[in-house]
């Protein structure tokens, strides 16, 4: 059984050949490279397997499960240039997509999007919870500009089934949610027609440290994912490779949604050691490394 519960979707290119959907129940491996350990890799198959063929002999193979990945033992011997493996599915084709994140130990996620032109992730949770999502794209001044040159308009910010529509005042720096999220499920999280850089995501009453490069230094923030008000004390040591002050503050009444920030006076020597946040906001307080 796969590890996470996967989304309807297709497989992409592999390195021995493709993957092809016959009908809702069959899947092909069209293979025209032969691994040369005669192993074929399907990684992220989150449908079980009722069984696997040669197509053109009938002959069952030999296949096993290695976390998502689907792995099927090809026979020895001469083979043409052309082998089809015949994959009977238990159900409909569910994938677990390659840029798939799984949460860390805090249920928080920190998120890049491949490009800047579409802002998709896929995310795994550890735990089932309600989480709120934080977009970091455009300074200010540009969320300024588009407001100016569409008044009123709003970006549909959707994770899983539930979607919402975000004005653009509101959109980049608030906390958007919440969003149901199952524990082994992976979801979809989209945001259309937006350029986004950075997305944070955590479970609804975490009040999250993260760092931020801004105007040629960095930034740390801390943002309330609660729906009351925070409070805590931050703290930021300096660690091998780098120069400067530590780091501590206070602050008390942030909102919910809400973000508070502090630029550091620290510069960073080539192959300095991980910059992390010491964080104390109550039992949900997390924060993320730089």
């Amino acid at each position: 059984m796969a590890l996470v519960e996967g989304i309807p979707g297709e497989f992409g290119p592999q390195p021995w050949g493709e993957a092809i959907l016959r009908n809702c129940g069959v899947l092909l491996l069209k293979i025209t490279r032969r691994p040369p350990d005669h192993e074929v890799r399907l990684p992220g198959l989150a449908t079980t397997p009722r069984h696997v063929v040669e197509e053109q002999t009938g002959k069952a193979l030999t296949w096993r499960r290695d976390g998502d990945d689907l792995v099927v033992r090809l026979p020895s011997g001469q083979l043409p240039a052309l082998t089809v493996v015949k994959v009977a599915l238990q159900g409909k084709l569910r994938i677990v997509p390659p840029d798939t994140t799984t949460a860390n130990a805090d249920g928080v996620w920190d998120l890049t999007p491949a490009t800047l032109s579409r802002a998709t992730f896929h995310l795994v949770a550890r735990r089932t919870a309600d989480v709120g999502v934080r977009l970091i794209g455009p300074a200010e001044a540009g969320m300024r500009l588009i407001e100016g040159l569409a008044p009123g308009s709003e970006f549909q910010v959707q994770v899983g089934g539930r979607a919402y529509g975000v004005p653009v005042a509101e959109v980049v720096g608030q906390v958007i949610g919440p969003f149901p999220v199952r524990a082994g499920q992976v979801v979809r999280l989209s945001v259309a027609g937006l350029v986004v850089t950075r997305a944070l995501v955590a479970p609804i009453g975490t009040v999250l440290a993260s760092v931020h490069a801004r105007h040629g230094g960095l930034e740390v923030q801390v943002t309330n994912f609660g729906r009351t008000a925070a409070r805590g004390s931050v703290r930021v040591p300096v660690p091998a490779g780098w120069h400067g002050a530590v780091d501590e503050w206070e602050f008390e009444g942030l909102a919910p949604g809400a973000t508070i920030g502090r630029k550091l006076q620290l510069q960073r020597e080539e192959g300095a050691a991980q910059l992390t946040v010491q964080l104390d906001a109550g039992r949900r307080s997390a924060s993320l490394p730089w």
